[in-house]
Order: structure tokens, then C-alpha cells, then sequence
């Protein structure tokens, strides 16, 4: 006895059509789904220049509309510009002194220097 075997078919690829040009249907543009965000009232406006020594170095920063330029790179925070100058982490407002630390955190800090 002999048996056969038998293949297997394969599935019918489904076939996707797209509308000839010029006959696609308009479809209005949806709206933003996250609003854009506003700008922190601690920073200068766009192109304007944050400065700071740091290990005798002077840091140059340009403040974009959407972000900060730094040795012809662009960042999306100070915070990362200070790490990468740094080497440690900071917050960016208090590395480029448009923040003071609140009388809270420097209260603190004399207390537990006595």
C-alpha cells in the first residue's frame, strides 16, 4: 500500500487596492491629541544666550524655540547640557543659575552643615 501525501495549499493573499490619484477622498486633518506645551517662565526667550564658567570652562548655550544648542548639538533639556559638562547630575535651571534653591532646601543644608 501505498499512501499519498498531500500538500498543503496556501491561503489566498489578500489583495489591498488603493484608490487611483486624484480620486482619493479628502479627509480633513484630525486635531492635535496632546496640547503644545508651554514655555517655562524661567527661561529667556528663543535665541537668547545662557552663560556659565564650570572648571574655568564657559559654557555657551543658545535658547531655540524647541530646545537649547550647545557645541553645535542640540538638546531637549539643561538638565542634559549639565550632565554632559559636568559628568554628574544636575538640575538644569539651578546649574545655569536661573533657579536659587528654595529657603526650605537652604535652611536644610546650614542646619545640617552645624
Amino acid at each position: 500500500m501505498t499512501t499519498k501525501k498531500t500538500a498543503k495549499k496556501a491561503a489566498p493573499k489578500k489583495v489591498v487596492t488603493t484608490p487611483a490619484k486624484g480620486k482619493a477622498k479628502k479627509v480633513p486633518p484630525t486635531p492635535a491629541t496632546t496640547e503644545p506645551r508651554t514655555r517655562d517662565p524661567r527661561l529667556p526667550r528663543a535665541g537668547g544666550i545662557l552663560t556659565r564658567t564650570f572648571n574655568g570652562k564657559e559654557i555657551k548655550v543658545e535658547v531655540l524655540d524647541a530646545g537649547f544648542r550647545h557645541d553645535g548639538k542640540t538638546w531637549r533639556s539643561l538638565s542634559a547640557i549639565a550632565n554632559a559638562v559636568s559628568g554628574t547630575s544636575w538640575n538644569g535651571f539651578l546649574f545655569f543659575n536661573l533657579q536659587t534653591r528654595g529657603a526650605k532646601a537652604a535652611a536644610a543644608t546650614t542646619a545640617e552643615a552645624k
